[in-house]
């Protein structure tokens, strides 16, 4: 009879053991489960910010219209942009140096011109601000150094800020490009002006040349693309036939743009014939 007490004894003691051992295990597996206490809202309220920045920058965008035109003037050719403010505020460009566009000339694939290179710029940072229907103009003119066949050619022209109103720029949003047709230069020669040459800077310059008195009375004027620098002058020449020339020029630093071409034109008493001649960039 003791025998089969203790044998029962075992047995509830046994399943007592079971079943805290299921509880303690079970208790175990349930504090074992991780809590997450993570959020997403920080990260959606970035991309949000991120979103609306894009969005207003790409509404200003729309609202800033940019002209280009290239002109072949015998063996130059001239460059320009315009960029008008269309927007309701004010708008501030920011350029990270000295280059504030780029220009490339080519047919096909291959490249006969482009602006920058062999240039050197200035790091310093540019800043442009234009106000409600204000515009502002660049210009550059190039000399062919080589002659270039008669013909069709892309002209890509690039204004190049890196940011706008605070927010950076990403790709060349404000870029054209524009198809001109060039004219044989070898018949440069015939026209008035030939042998042109510039020296000088920072407002002082000496222009030498020929000139062909037979066309008659000439002139000259300087221009940054928004103020005349120097007014109508005459070209000081004595005699018949191709004769030389010599101009000096002298502007006023505090008249000399910061940003720009400094361009004189040469040309005949009813403009039918002009010879545009770069006398420096700035800065």
């Amino acid at each position: 009879m003791k025998k089969y007490f203790s044998l029962i004894s075992i047995i509830l003691m046994l399943l007592l053991m079971a079943c805290g051992s299921s509880d303690v295990e079970e208790t175990e597996t349930d504090d074992s489960v991780p809590v997450d206490n993570s959020t997403s809202e920080p990260e959606d309220a970035n991309e949000e910010e991120t979103q609306s920045e894009t969005e207003a920058l790409s509404a200003i965008m729309e609202n800033l219209d940019l002209k280009v035109a290239a002109e072949q003037q015998g063996t130059t050719i001239d460059f320009k942009f315009q960029l008008i403010n269309k927007n309701e505020e004010t708008v501030d460009l920011m350029f990270t140096s000295g280059q504030q566009f780029e220009i490339k000339l080519f047919q096909e694939d291959e490249l006969f011109y482009q602006y920058s290179e062999g240039k050197m710029f200035t790091e310093a940072l540019v800043e442009e601000s234009l106000a409600p229907g204000e515009f502002k103009n660049w210009a550059e003119s190039w000399d062919m150094i080589e002659h270039l066949e008669p013909g069709e050619y892309q002209v890509e022209m690039t204004l190049l800020p890196a940011e706008i109103n605070g927010q950076q720029v990403e790709g060349e949003p404000l870029q054209q490009t524009i198809t001109i047709t060039l004219e044989d230069t070898a018949a440069d020669e015939d026209g008035p002006f030939r042998s042109v040459d510039v020296e000088g800077e920072n407002g002082e310059y000496t222009v030498t040349g020929e000139v062909n008195t037979s066309v008659g009375v000439t002139y000259y004027e300087v221009e940054d693309g928004h103020n005349y620098l120097v007014e109508q002058t005459e070209i000081p020449v004595e005699g018949d036939g191709w004769q030389e020339f010599q101009i000096q020029i002298s502007i006023d630093e505090d008249m000399l743009p910061q940003n720009g071409a400094v361009v004189m034109l040469l040309y005949t008493e009813d403009r039918s014939e002009q010879r545009p001649v770069q006398l420096e960039v700035m800065p």
